[in-house]
């Protein structure tokens, strides 16, 4: 890393903090942080803050070699790794919440199966667990270098399994990222797309790590995000400073709800679990790919060489051969102590699938030497009885071919050497030689990491096809859902319609009437009865009344007195046929096969339940209102007259008569028909007989029932 990118990575990275710390500072300003509403985001931006500060300072003191310097990076870039298991679990916590539309305790985790069956989407422990396991392993690498080590310089080198730190980072946020668009029908679409920004930054953060190192590309993208995620809830207006409710739902914003019918609630529980499956192998899948190019950054090693070699031993992963060449041997100045000689080394890679990328060598017991100027392949120099060669960097002026090229890739060997004085009796094979290096491994030369990347390629084509298939045959399900509930609704209203015209032609015509004209409505509806018995009432006096009272009083009066009629009627099953002005006009024996006698004696018992009606309407209005009644038995003729404004009516003699009762009746009494009188007369009780001129039909004699 040049000291450009350097600078600007720990501007940008305390630019961040301060903005993050800023954003917390505002949003807990005048509230205590457990009753504040905003609580976990408050908490998310004080640890990406603090991530960041601790990243921004491992940056400045790398390379130092100090005692506080060793301190402070170390525990720099320890913070750097538990904070982004931390902000990430703490975004998942953030994310349940507005899915549960309401604030969590952290006490859940004490009982997570209670707190699934309560509706807390289990995805947030699966994300808790990975977190806690990932913040274990990260203080086991602090003595085992398991994800990254330091140099004697201070340097920070990653490790073999520094690719397990990435999955364990990628997997909570792909898990998070799932469960936000499994939940997607209990949240408002801006919300939606607000808690789906977030993740993508560090996701992508990971990815740029992966391929591109020396920026901390992830926690740059810890900090936008939690920016993103503050300004969003100032742009969606759901920012609350404050809370007298500490637990409860919260106040703003509204949430949608939805209602899963228990047919598909396995489907879309399978589809889900098939969602995760290929989130987590696409990410595992996007992780191999680019490890197999970028391969595995190998810790450094370093193998001692008591007995040096005469040739490659490939029975070893490297070798390393120093000897000199007996043809190109002279004296130093004539001086016969000393030899002047070309020395050749030459490092073998033996392994199949890792390249040596930096190296060192040290040779002991080389004492009053001297080199030659001009070495190959090699930067060498001398301290008391020790030769150390190190590979070739850019920076050196001897260096022709550029770093790369001193690059020992599989399965090669890279030739090294130089003219060095020596004392006559030194050979180097009496020397030990210590060679420290610095490796990549390749993994698809490895036939188990080949298997696993061709078991997740195929899971992952699985799952995805699996989710789409299942994804359109629950979409399809719930638009068939859809369109029968739309059709039930239809039908429901249709029904409902037609109750309210069944309801209302029952209200015009009778029952039995009605059930023919709806099987038949060309039907004609023409009956002769010859047991029914007629009931016409008048109110006395009614025109009178009606000139000293105003419309509304008349009209409510006549309702109210003839609404109480209508519902004994239909309570002793009499049949009104209709009112004509105050004249109200009842049968009975209709429909049935009743007797002559009882359908008499059910008119009469209906006359009488009238005359206590309008008593007891009496009693409770300011218009007094009585009654004539008259009523006759016999023969009628009945039927339905007209298409339109059709009415249902009885004619013939019996109607007549039975009229003629009541207009010659008096008042609050019951005038029956000597043909009525017959068929009651067991149950009719005192009767008043009577002989008077009927307009119409002579002397008849009748009687007024007491």
């Amino acid at each position: 890393m040049n000291d450009t990118v350097r600078i600007v990575s720990i501007v940008v990275l305390f630019g961040l903090a301060f903005f993050c710390l800023q954003v917390g500072v505002f949003l807990l300003s005048g509230h205590k942080l457990k009753d504040n509403s905003r609580r976990t985001l408050i908490l998310l931006q004080f640890i990406t803050g603090a991530l960041l500060i601790f990243d921004a300072c491992a940056y400045v003191f790398r390379g130092n070699s100090g005692q506080i310097g060793f301190y402070i990076v170390r525990i720099s870039n320890f913070m750097v790794f538990a904070f982004s298991y931390v902000a990430t679990f703490f975004f998942c916590f953030y994310s349940a919440e507005f899915i549960k539309s309401d604030l969590l305790d952290f006490k859940i985790f004490r009982s997570p199966r209670l707190a699934v069956r309560k509706g807390i989407p289990p995805h947030l422990f699966v994300v808790f667990y990975i977190c806690l396991f990932g913040i274990i392993l990260t203080i086991i690498s602090q003595f085992t270098n398991l994800f990254y080590y330091f140099d004697e310089e201070g340097f920070y080198h990653r490790s073999a399994l520094y690719p397990l730190s990435v999955v364990l980072g990628l997997l909570p946020g792909l898990i998070t990222l799932m469960m936000i668009f499994q939940s997607k029908k209990f949240l408002e679409k801006n919300i939606f797309i607000s808690l789906v920004i977030y993740p993508l930054f560090p996701i992508v953060g990971i990815f740029f790590a992966l391929v591109v190192y020396g920026i901390s590309w992830i926690d740059i993208g810890y900090g936008i995000g939690a920016l993103h995620l503050f300004y969003s809830s100032l742009k969606l207006m759901e920012l609350e400073f404050f809370s007298d409710k500490r637990y409860g739902a919260r106040l703003s914003p509204s949430y949608k709800q939805t209602n899963v019918i228990p047919e598909i609630k396995k489907r879309i529980a399978r589809n889900h679990l098939w969602q995760v499956i290929c989130a987590v192998s696409s990410g595992l899948l996007s992780v191999l790919v680019i490890i197999s190019i970028t391969g595995i950054n190998i810790p450094e090693r370093k193998l001692v060489i008591d007995k040096p070699y005469y040739l490659n031993d490939k029975t070893k992963a490297v070798c390393v051969t120093f000897l000199r060449d007996s043809e190109k041997v002279w004296f130093d100045n004539n001086d016969l102590t000393r030899f002047g000689a070309q020395y050749n080394g030459v490092i073998y890679n033996n392994m199949k699938a890792t390249a040596i990328t930096d190296w060192k060598i040290f040779i002991y017991g080389c004492e009053d030497c001297a080199i030659d100027p001009g070495p190959w392949n090699g930067t060498f120099s001398l301290s008391g009885n020790m030769m150390k060669i190190r590979k070739p960097q850019e920076k050196d002026k001897s260096n022709i071919h550029g770093s790369d090229f001193y690059t020992v890739t599989p399965l090669k060997n890279l030739g090294f050497g130089c003219i060095m004085y020596a004392p006559r009796n030194f050979t180097p094979l009496n020397s030990t030689i210590v060679f420290t290096y610095e490796s990549v491994l390749k993994p698809l030369s490895y036939i188990v990491f080949d298997v696993w990347l061709g078991l997740l390629s195929v899971l992952f084509i699985v799952s995805i096809t699996i989710v789409f298939t299942e994804g359109k045959i629950i979409r399809v399900e719930e638009e068939n859902r859809k369109l029968e509930d739309t059709v039930r609704e239809r039908t429901k209203e249709l029904q409902e319609e037609k109750n309210r015209s069944e309801e209302l032609l029952l209200n015009i015509l009778p029952e039995e009437i009605a059930k023919r004209l709806a099987m038949d409505k060309n039907a004609k509806i023409a009956d002769r009865i010859e047991t029914a018995s007629v009931l016409f009432a008048d109110i006395v006096g009614f025109t009178k009344i009606t000139s000293t009272l105003d419309a509304d009083t008349v009209v409510g009066a006549l309702n109210s007195l003839y609404s109480r009629i209508d519902e004994r009627a239909k309570r002793e099953g009499i049949e009104k046929i209709k009112t004509i002005g105050d004249s109200y006009m009842a049968a009975a024996g209709l429909f049935g096969n009743e007797s002559a006698g009882k359908n008499a004696i059910a008119i009469v018992n209906f006359a009488r339940g009238m005359l206590q009606d309008i008593e007891d309407f009496n009693k409770s209005s300011d218009v007094k209102l009585f009654m004539r009644i008259g009523i006759n038995s016999g023969s009628l003729i009945a039927g339905v007259i007209g298409k339109t404004k059709f009415v249902y009516d009885i004619w013939g003699d019996t109607v007549n008569v039975a009229s003629r009762m009541e207009s010659s009746g008096q008042t609050s009494r019951i005038h029956v028909s000597e043909s009525t009188m017959a068929l009651i007369k067991d149950s009719a009780g005192n009767a008043e007989p009577v002989e008077m001129e009927i307009k119409g039909k002579g002397i008849m004699k009748t009687y007024f029932l007491q």
